[in-house]
C-alpha cells in the first residue's frame, strides 16, 4: 500500500509499504477521505530530529473510511462508512487497522466531507464541555484556522454575547465573520488588546480560547482576559518548553484549562455529538473546506495548509 512518510523536517513523500496485519479483534479499513490538521503540520515541520523518519502513515488522524474486514462480534460490517479516530495517528495510508472502540458509524444522509469535519469538531466539543457558561459573555478566539473557526461557530451557538476572532490572514478573518464572529481583529494591523478593550467596553474577555499553540499567542491570552476570567489553551505548543508569563495569568486570577486527547474520552461522546450536530444541520462545517486533493497530492496539501495560500483553510485528501 501507499503511505506518507515524514523523511525530514518539512519533507514528506509517498512510499510503498506492506499492508498492515490486523489482530483477531481489529477492523481493516480503507480510508476514503482524510483531513490535514494543524497538528500534522506540527509533526511534519517541528518535531525533534530523532522523530525522523516517522513511521509510514503517521500522523494522519482525521479519517472517513470504509470497513473492509470486521469480526462478527465488533458490530461493524463490510462496506460500512465510519469515522476512524486513529488513536495511533497512522491514517495517512491506503489501509488502516483500527480497534472497534476508536471507530464510529457515520449516519446515513451526512456527506462524507462533512462527516470528516466531525473529528475536529469533536475535539472542540470536548473542550467546550470543560468551560464555564458562555451565555451573555465576551469571548475571544485567538486564531481562526479550522479549529478556531469551529470554536467561533460553537461559542456563538452557545450564547456568547460577543465573539471576537483574532488572526493574521484576511480570508480566514472574513470567514470568521461569515460563521458568526461579531468582531474580528487582524493582529498585524491593530493591537488586539486595544481592540478587545474597545469591543468589550473596557471589560476585556470573560473567556479567551487559544487555538494556535505559539508562545506569543498563549501569553497574549493573559492580556486579553478580564480579572477572574477563563482561558482555554487548545493549541498544542510546537516546543516542549515555552516561556510562560505565569505572573500575568496569576495577577488576573484567571482559571486556565487545557484540552487534548479527546479520543480518550469514554464512549467518544464528544465525537458522537459532533456527528449528531452536523447530521441535524445545527452545525455546518462546509465553509471550512477550501481544497480537496487526490491522496497522491498530499505533499502539495501540506504546503497549502502550512502557507495558507490560495485561500487555504481546511485541506482534504481523497483516496
Amino acid at each position: 500500500m501507499r503511505a506518507v512518510e515524514y523523511a525530514a523536517p518539512g519533507r514528506a513523500a509517498l512510499v510503498t509499504v506492506p499492508d498492515p496485519e490486523p489482530g483477531p479483534q481489529d477492523l481493516v479499513l480503507r480510508p476514503t477521505l482524510l483531513g490535514i490538521c494543524g497538528s500534522d503540520l506540527h509533526f511534519l515541520y517541528d518535531s525533534p530530529p530523532a522523530s525522523y523518519p516517522a513511521k509510514p502513515g503517521f500522523s494522519g488522524h482525521e479519517c472517513i473510511a470504509s470497513v473492509m474486514e470486521a469480526p462478527v462480534e465488533s458490530g461493524f460490517h463490510t462496506g460500512q462508512r465510519v469515522l476512524a479516530l486513529a488513536p495511533d495517528y497512522d491514517a495517512f495510508a491506503e489501509y488502516l487497522v483500527a480497534r472497534p472502540a476508536s471507530v464510529i458509524p457515520v449516519p446515513e444522509g451526512i456527506a462524507t466531507a462533512q462527516a470528516l469535519l466531525a473529528q475536529q469538531l469533536g475535539t472542540v466539543v470536548f473542550c467546550c464541555r470543560k468551560l464555564s457558561t458562555v451565555v451573555d459573555r465576551h469571548v475571544v478566539v485567538v486564531g481562526q484556522g479550522p479549529a478556531g473557526l469551529l470554536f467561533t461557530m460553537m461559542l456563538q451557538r452557545m450564547g456568547a454575547a460577543t465573539v471576537t476572532g483574532l488572526d493574521i490572514v484576511d480570508h480566514r478573518l472574513a470567514l470568521a465573520r461569515r460563521l458568526g464572529a461579531t468582531h474580528t481583529v487582524h493582529c498585524e494591523h491593530a493591537d488586539p488588546v486595544d481592540a478587545v478593550h474597545h469591543h468589550t467596553g473596557g471589560a476585556m474577555a470573560d473567556l479567551v480560547v487559544e487555538a494556535v499553540g505559539k508562545t506569543e499567542t498563549i501569553n497574549l491570552c493573559a492580556r486579553l482576559v478580564r480579572s477572574g476570567g477563563e482561558v482555554a489553551i487548545f493549541g498544542v505548543p510546537k516546543h516542549e518548553r515555552i516561556p510562560l508569563m505565569l505572573e500575568h495569568f496569576m495577577r488576573k486570577n484567571a482559571r486556565i484549562i487545557t484540552s487534548i486527547f479527546a479520543q480518550r474520552e469514554a464512549g467518544l461522546r464528544s465525537f458522537r455529538l459532533a456527528l449528531a450536530l452536523i447530521s441535524s444541520g445545527r452545525v455546518d462545517p462546509s465553509p471550512l473546506m477550501s481544497h480537496q486533493l487526490p491522496f497522491a497530492d498530499i505533499v502539495r496539501g501540506f504546503s497549502l495548509a502550512e502557507s495558507k495560500r490560495e485561500g487555504a483553510v481546511k485541506v482534504l485528501l481523497e483516496l
